[in-house]
């Protein structure tokens, strides 16, 4: 971050001083006293279990510059006698987004900002798009999952003055939340991946998402531009009419980035483009198709072609919980945990589809939470496909995973070919014993779920064969057409 004189703070922030200190640098932006650096402006935001303003203190002894509060506090002798300035404001939380808006500006043009929002594929398309940029330019990009109104301003302010470019990623789960932070951001370059069913308590509906993920439009900076995905109509129609050049990608469409040729290779996917590269990912998952395409969309707008695009992401690695594939001592484990969506469970099992050389596949899914009151029929709706499916093995937990499990037993799946549990703390004692070498287990639900704790457990799988069960292994075949499914005991 580059400094920021105490009085352009004040301005932009429209505080009112509380001690007399009103000249200096802040260098860097802190929320958490226990991380502060010396010369640091410490904002005292307010959550559900805590209360920054009870840290002031310890904010001023770590070397804070400057502090900002939104409620009045009695000055300690630390304040009163200190090099610190304290502003006082209506709200912190608003207040840090516009420091980082402000912030954003002082920067101008010099640094490309890229902006990604979606439903599914946004920290891969980050990622992806850091590595390629990052080949030979200097950038930035979101730490972890730094995506709401508190995370992006805190991602603004790592943008250095030397910096090229900064991927931000922006998320939302209620209306409004994607303007303020498009409005904050001011991108250069805004992404929607796609859209899907997702965060339906606050969205309401699929119009409800498309709706609050094109908002990312409306803070675009001048000549801003927008890519997006060519595979969902009102999409389209919803950012046509707002006038920012659009550039659309997808796979076997009419858009300007195209992917041709799909097909999988030995851990990874190869496709051409439509300008003739054949670019090889060493990822796996089909959805990460059109979450590169999406990112050569943007190096191409930066000034990449193809080439480079294919050359520089030759050694990318999957991000961790998103498709990523161990293997274990016989077993393979695809890690995808981070979060579940119907568009993303369903990406899930068409990549188990694939394992065709696997003993059995096995899906252990949890809870798809946020999706209001659609959530049984979207799990209900799951159920009957993985019924419908060569998946030999359903390991289901949470009350709505158990939803799913119970619609596939209805459907036709084998009694012995489900297992519930109560929560994934439980699953993750006992999944080792139904579990077969040779088997290829995807592992899937909503981040609340902590399905990572399963994955944990599947690493320390040692080969054993299992002791209280045998399930059933599905065989392909009429039994999708008839509704009933024929199983065979090994």
């Amino acid at each position: 971050m580059k400094p920021i004189l105490l009085h352009e703070i004040r301005n932009a922030l429209h505080g009112e001083l509380k001690t007399d200190v009103q000249k200096g640098l802040v260098s860097g932006v802190s929320i958490d006293s226990r991380r502060i650096k010396p010369g640091d402006l410490f904002i005292a935001l307010r959550g559900k279990n805590y209360d920054g303003h009870d840290y002031v203190i310890d904010a001023v002894k770590g070397g804070a510059k400057a502090i900002l509060i939104d409620r009045n506090l009695p000055l300690a002798d630390e304040l009163k006698s200190g090099d610190v300035c304290v502003l006082k404001v209506d709200d912190t939380l608003l207040a840090l987004g516009e420091l980082a808006r402000y912030y954003r500006k002082s920067l101008g043009h010099g640094v490309a900002v890229i902006a990604i929002t979606g439903s599914n594929g946004k920290t891969t398309t980050r990622e992806i798009i850091h590595h390629v940029l990052s080949k030979n330019r200097k950038g930035h990009r979101s730490p972890h999952n730094y995506n709401n109104a508190v995370g992006v301003p805190m991602s603004i302010f790592g943008i250095e003055p030397d910096h090229d470019f900064a991927v931000l990623e922006v998320a939302t789960n209620a209306p409004g939340e994607i303007a303020n932070l498009s409005r904050i951001a001011q991108p250069d370059i805004a992404v929607i991946t796609g859209i899907a069913p997702s965060h339906l308590e606050g969205l309401k509906s699929i119009e409800g998402v498309c709706e609050e993920k094109s908002a990312i439009v409306t803070g675009l900076a001048d000549r801003g531009v927008v890519i997006c995905g060519a595979d969902y109509p009102p999409l389209l129609e919803k950012l046509k009419p707002l006038g920012s050049p659009l550039i659309q990608f997808g796979i076997d469409v009419e858009a300007d980035i195209v992917g041709t040729e799909v097909e999988r290779t030995d851990g990874g996917i190869r496709f051409t483009t439509n300008d003739r590269c054949e670019i090889s990912l060493p990822i796996t998952g089909m959805c990460n198709v059109k979450n590169a395409l999406a990112a050569l969309a943007v190096v191409r707008r930066m000034g990449m072609t193809s080439s480079d695009f294919a050359e520089a992401i030759s050694d990318f690695t999957a991000v961790p919980q998103r498709m990523s594939v161990h293997q274990v001592n016989g077993i393979t484990i695809i890690d995808d945990t981070y979060n579940a969506n119907p568009a993303s469970m369903a990406s899930a099992m068409e990549e188990l589809e694939h394992y065709t050389k696997a003993r059995r596949r096995v899906f252990i899914c949890g809870d798809m939470n946020e999706l209001g009151d659609a959530a049984e029929d979207y799990h209900v709706e799951l159920g009957q496909k993985i019924a419908q499916s060569t998946i030999g093995l359903l390991l289901a937990t949470g009350p709505l995973a158990t939803v799913a499990a119970n619609a596939a037993l209805k459907q036709g799946m084998g009694q012995s070919a489900v297992q519930k549990s109560i929560s994934s703390t439980r699953l993750a004692r006992l999944v080792k014993s139904l579990i077969m070498d040779e088997d290829v287990i995807m592992v899937k639900g909503s981040r609340s779920m902590e399905m990572e704790r399963v994955v944990d457990s599947l690493k320390r799988y040692r080969g054993t064969r299992p002791i209280i069960h045998r399930p059933t292994r599905a065989v392909p075949g009429p039994a999708k057409k008839t509704g009933q499914r024929k199983t065979q005991v090994k």
